[in-house]
């Protein structure tokens, strides 16, 4: 019950909308309907009432016919718009009541009323807004019936008695014309409606396809773009910075620098796409710990990656577990038969300047300074040493205190630095015994520094040989030592002690320590 009184009010109130409202677009539409039915209406009814024995004027059905085209070929839009609302309704309420009382004079008028009233009646319902039937009925068919009893001597009960019996039919046939109408529309504007709705469907469904597209392909150029800039600057973009207008800063950081040791000749039987494999391959194994670690990847260049972090700690952590990914990459390595990778990390911590760098048509988000430049020359003499991580005393000083695993190894001045640099091997990722045994030796390690470079070298031989014989043999190459730094000491011993060609002056001149006149 309640669906259908909720059914009755939308109806009654879609047929109100329809009889009061302005709304012509089905009028419109239908207007060619009007106009072919009209014509051929009138030209049947032309021979039709003659041969019913009525007197037929046919210049009056020719005019209609003209204006009804005439109404046809009003412009439907712009400024005529309502002009033309304003002629079809003048015209409908004025042109068949006009011809029929033309018609009604030649005519005996009870017996035409009777047979064409009912029909223009219903014609009118049909082709008028449901707002001016009453007017059409009473000014145009009553207005025309009443002039011509007027004409023909005035109104007798007897033709108010035919007038009254006719209004039924007369009025049925009208607002069933008009009911016609009225559902027409009705449903005319529910299909309108209904396809309002899906074409905002169809939109909404098409724009939000396009909006997932749209979505995806941004997440495509986010990929992207992460992939070939620095995350602090994909940050910025992604926060509607314009990174061009970064101004420098000065930071404390920590730099680091790993670099593949031997790359030329390691890859050069490998195609291009090969080496790009194994590069690829390589890389991820050496970012994701910088990552991980709250670092973040500052550039590649060729084989090298250059790492910056807040703090020498998580620098520290991050070489030890790069060191730790490639002992497991170059196991699957030597299984297969292929040769190991080799790599040197050195790690530095100072000021630096970050900001943009380069030209107008390039421009390079990165860092420069001292400690940039040291960790440079740390990461290519590991190859000097033959140790995998060198570290500067600054590094050291972030690491908790009593963190195991590092040692003192060089008192340095690199190339392009005045500063003597305290150098520290990190060795936290190397196997059980050479860690123990690095651990046992660091204070004898320190003794035999601290001589050295106070210029004792015989006794500082004799301490050097003597952790020499404490080293564990190498797992994999029996001519190899497990502690490098030894042969690299002696050697240094040998040549002070050994020189009988004024080494004693070079001695005096020697400010205890290691210059590195190249990179």
């Amino acid at each position: 019950m309640a669906f259908l009184h909720n059914f009755s009010l939308r109806s009654l109130k879609a047929a109100a909308g329809t009889v009061f409202n302005l709304d012509y677009e089905l009028t419109h539409s239908l207007m060619p309907v009007f106009g072919t039915l009209g014509t051929f209406a009138f030209i049947v009814f032309h021979f039709t009432e003659k041969m019913m024995g009525f007197t037929d004027h046919l210049p009056s059905r020719l005019a209609c016919i003209a204006l009804g085209l005439a109404i046809l070929a009003w412009p439907r839009d712009g400024r005529w718009r309502r002009l033309r609302l304003v002629h079809w309704e003048l015209s409908v309420g004025f042109m068949l009541p006009v011809s029929q009382t033309l018609l009604f004079l030649i005519n005996p008028i009870d017996p035409y009323w009777n047979s064409s009233n009912i029909f223009w009646a219903f014609f009118l319902g049909f082709a008028s807004k449901g707002l001016w039937l009453p007017f059409h009925l009473v000014l145009g068919q009553y207005g025309g019936y009443l002039l011509c009893l007027w004409i023909q001597g005035g109104l007798s009960p007897e033709k108010l008695h035919v007038l009254m019996d006719q209004q039924p039919s007369i009025c049925f046939s009208a607002f069933g014309g008009l009911g016609i109408k009225i559902a027409l529309e009705i449903f005319h504007r529910r299909g309108l409606a209904l396809a309002g709705v899906t074409a905002r469907a169809l939109e909404a469904e098409s724009r939000e396809a396009e909006i997932g597209a749209a979505y995806a392909e941004l997440q495509r150029r986010e990929e992207v773009i992460k992939r070939f800039v620095r995350p602090s600057l994909f940050e910025e973009l992604k926060a509607g910075l314009n990174p061009i207008e970064f101004k420098p800063v000065q930071r404390e950081l920590a730099v680091m620098f790993c670099d593949i040791r031997d790359f030329t000749h390691l890859t050069e039987v490998l195609s291009a796409e090969e080496k790009s494999a194994f590069l690829n391959q390589y890389f991820s194994l050496m970012t994701g710990p910088i990552i991980a670690n709250g670092g973040e990847v500052d550039k590649i260049m060729g084989d090298c990656v250059m790492g910056l972090f807040p703090d020498g700690r998580k620098a520290v952590k991050a070489a030890v577990e790069m060191r730790l990914r490639l002992q497991d990459f170059n196991r699957e390595m030597y299984a297969q038969g292929k040769p190991k990778i080799r790599n040197g990390i050195g790690i530095a911590k100072g000021p630096v300047m970050m900001g943009n760098f380069g030209s107008f048509e390039k421009l390079d988000r990165t860092v420069i300074g001292e400690a940039v430049n040291i960790a440079s020359r740390l990461e290519s003499k590991t190859k000097m040493y033959n140790l995998e991580v060198v570290v500067t005393e600054g590094i050291i000083a972030d690491l908790e205190v009593g963190a195991p695993h590092y040692r003192w190894i060089d008192m340095v001045q690199v190339k392009g630095s005045s500063r003597h640099l305290k150098l520290y091997e990190i060795y936290g990722h190397q196997p059980d015994e050479v860690r123990g045994y690095k651990d046992a030796t660091r204070e004898m390690l320190e003794k035999a520094l601290a001589i050295y470079f106070r210029k004792g070298f015989k006794d500082a031989t004799r301490l050097f040989r003597a952790m020499l014989e404490q080293v564990p043999p190498h797992r994999h190459a029996a001519s190899d030592l497990m502690d490098n730094i030894l042969n690299y000491y002696l050697a240094h011993c040998e040549a002070w002690n050994e020189d009988a060609t004024g080494a004693w002056q070079k001695i005096e001149r020697w400010e205890g320590v290691h210059v590195f006149y190249e990179k």
